[in-house]
């Protein structure tokens, strides 16, 4: 577990598969497993959770876990349980989610929660078609795709009228 890193338990999908767990023919009994496909192999979702959950202690950053749920909680639109929110925080977790500026809440969770990555992220000021009000995004979200882009404000898909790079006071 000390050689483990975040990038080896990074989830590239979930798996799931059936398995007898007894009988023979029409008197067969199933079960369900679910999983988790990563770099290590695929992995039962509880275990890969408890590797993710150690590895975080290890390095750490259960501060930041504790955040990151709390943005998912304050932000959850779908309504998933907290069983869910936390596995989802575990899988971002593992991502680097809150390192990755084309994350579409990066901005947000970084000024609330990392002021020194948000202090040091280059910002574009943009003007979005749908609201018509000025908002931010990160200069590699904004170089992603010059002239559409996710609205700061209401979330919307939306053509960007004007940028300009601006540097955080």
């Amino acid at each position: 577990m000390s050689e483990l890193s975040f990038a080896a338990l990074r989830c590239h999908f979930q798996t799931g598969r059936s398995y007898v767990i007894s009988g023979e023919g029409r008197n067969r009994v199933y079960g369900y497993r679910t999983g988790v496909h990563c770099d290590l192999g695929d992995i039962e979702r509880a275990e890969w959770a408890d590797m993710v959950r150690e590895l975080i202690q290890q390095k750490g950053e259960q501060k930041l876990y504790e955040q990151l749920l709390q943005h998912l909680k304050d932000h959850n639109y779908a309504r998933e349980s907290k069983v869910e929110l936390e596995f989802k925080a575990l899988e971002l977790h593992a991502d680097r989610i809150f390192d990755d500026e084309l994350w579409v809440d990066f901005l947000v969770f970084n000024q609330k929660y990392r002021p020194e990555v948000f202090a040091s992220t280059r910002l574009i000021l943009i003007m979005p078609e749908c609201c018509k009000k000025p908002g931010y995004l990160t200069q590699t979200r904004y170089e992603e795709n010059e002239s559409y882009n996710c609205c700061p404000h209401c979330g919307r898909w939306t053509e960007i009228s004007m940028a300009k790079e601006v540097q955080y006071a």
